[in-house]
């Protein structure tokens, strides 16, 4: 076995920007040796007086064709990409070292995390892979006497070794196949600055499901009307502004300040006034029953009072609607607090506004609870059978999934649009749901129960670009194709492809965007069948 050797490092690039650099010293030796009229031939093809920059780099690009052999193993990926030299027998390249979509970090200590190798038994090629950046490692190496063998690279990592096998390699195989379809590169390096991630296609279990559309409400039964305790003026309880509609309030924080009017039936002074009357009327008379100067009869009259005195009192500044207000006496004024984490839904009045006792203040609900307001097709929901979930997608490509025990349906009414297709739906959703807002537009799937097998692919590897929908089926490590096709039903996260890929192929789930950008410009003929 040829000893390992440790070739000097060669960034890794796109195939647009790769140049073959020659050493000074080398161009002088070609002069004195090349004809005259060879001089001549290089000077103007890569001189100095290079018309077009652009055209001088793809010039000298066409010298590069780039091989390349990528297999995943769990969560690593191993993608080389290399140039095949036939007539010094020998291969050389860069290993893309992928671990849960992040580049293999380099070691602590200089050491070599593997190793690489070509051709196998005593005639095979190895080399130590030296990560010179994270997750790359430049490679060189030399056939044997095998004309065709396979490329293999062993791994030590956090204490585990894994080997595998990228594919065989033909000294005489040439330039790279070009491929039927229009692949476009996405270079590794911007993968990993992206959050990407890939996944092949599955067949799994999935449930009938009926579409809807519908808007967020607030869930009636956790809602609270704040009203006024007493008759006043409001005001801003930090001076300056009430809460708006949408923000959140936590337990406690402050509402609004009441400023009390002084007469009128509804007034906090005379209420006020009257409980501490009856309070200091009680004490009086606990002294003078302790000296024994007023009957028994007068004591529990005037402790009669005073008990009801108190109760009025303190249930105004007490809390109010299960929790839902507190109310603290400032002397000349009211401090009206959140008795729970709350989410303004309406103001019903502004800084300066004059109220009754009992006038509604502000509206709160509870932002773990809502109510899904939905319009579905009632032949789909007749062929569904029970409710066993709801896919709720609040934003384009954003959707979570609501088991059983986390949602209720609460009604079903019919027809819910002029031309009798749809049916209104009430589902309460129990559990918080991050993202959902009062009044916000949604789309939902109403799921059933059992299935069939169907091929699927995570739902946020479909592009939709609204004539038609679009994944990106990886073929390398840097090589991708855009491809049309005809989607099914979306149901707990995943959904179903009817036209365009088979089982197996390797779609790209997180970084679709990013593709999608890179490749707009190729045509597609919607008719063709993969």
């Amino acid at each position: 076995m040829t000893p390992a050797r440790r070739a000097p490092f060669l960034p890794a690039h796109r195939i647009v920007s790769v140049h073959r650099i020659v050493p000074a010293h080398r161009i002088l030796s070609a002069l004195l040796i090349l004809p005259a009229l060879l001089i001549l031939s290089l000077l103007a093809g890569c001189g100095g007086a290079d018309p077009d920059p652009d055209d001088h780099d793809h010039d000298h690009d066409d010298d590069h064709h780039y091989h390349r052999l990528t297999v995943w193993d769990g969560d690593l990926e191993a993608f080389a990409r290399f140039e095949l030299h036939e007539t010094s027998g020998r291969i050389e390249g860069t290993l893309y070292l992928t671990l849960e979509n992040e580049p293999m970090p380099e070691p602590e200590a200089d050491e070599a995390v593997g190793w690489i190798r070509l051709g196998s038994g005593a005639e095979a090629d190895e080399a130590e892979l030296d990560l010179h950046a994270p997750g790359r490692a430049h490679f060189e190496l030399f056939f044997g006497d095998s004309d065709q063998v396979p490329l293999t690279v062993g791994l030590r990592w956090n204490g585990e070794e894994r080997e595998v096998t990228l594919g065989e390699v033909d000294r005489y195989a040439g330039d790279p196949v070009t491929p039927e379809v229009d692949l476009r590169e996405y270079e590794k390096e911007s993968q990993w600055r992206l959050s990407f991630a890939a996944a092949e296609t599955e067949r799994r279990t999935v449930a009938p499901s009926a579409t809807a559309t519908g808007r967020v409400g607030v869930d009636e039964g956790h809602a609270l009307t704040v009203s006024a305790p007493v008759d006043g003026e409001v005001t801003a309880a930090d001076g300056a502004r009430l809460p708006a509609p949408g923000s959140r309030v936590a337990a406690g924080a402050p509402l609004a300040r009441l400023s009390p009017t002084l007469t009128g039936e509804g007034s906090w002074v005379a209420e006020r006034t009257a409980y501490l009357q009856a309070r200091d009327a009680f004490q009086r008379a606990q002294r003078l029953r302790e000296a024994d100067a007023i009957s028994l009869g007068e004591f529990q009259s005037r402790e009669r009072e005073y008990q009801r005195r108190r109760a009025g009192y303190e249930g105004l500044t007490g809390e109010m609607g299960e929790g839902g207000l507190q109310v603290q006496d400032e002397g000349d004024r009211l401090l009206l607090s959140a008795g729970r984490t709350g989410v303004v839904t309406r103001l019903h009045v502004g800084p300066g506004t004059t109220v009754r006792r009992g006038d509604p203040l502000m509206e709160l609900h509870d932002p773990d609870r809502f109510w899904l307001h939905l319009l579905a097709y009632a032949d789909e929901l007749d062929g569904l059978g029970e409710i066993a979930g709801v896919e709720v997608e609040p934003q384009r490509g954003q959707a979570f999934t609501v088991h059983e025990g986390d949602f209720q349906v609460l009604g079903r009414e019919g027809p819910g649009d002029a031309g009798g297709t749809r049916v209104r739906v009430t589902v309460a959703l129990m559990g918080g749901h991050a993202g959902l807002r009062l009044d916000q537009p949604v789309r939902a799937s109403l799921l059933g129960r059992g299935g069939d097998p169907l091929l699927v692919v995570p739902r946020s590897a479909v592009f939709d670009e609204h004539s038609h929908k679009v994944v990106f089926v990886q073929h390398s490590g840097d090589q991708f194709e855009r491809r049309v096709v005809r989607t099914g039903a979306t149901a707990d996260g995943w959904t179903v492809i009817i036209q365009g890929l088979e089982p197996g192929e390797r779609v790209v789930t997180e970084g679709v965007y990013p593709l999608h950008l890179a490749t707009a410009d190729i045509q597609i003929d919607h008719g063709h069948e993969h």
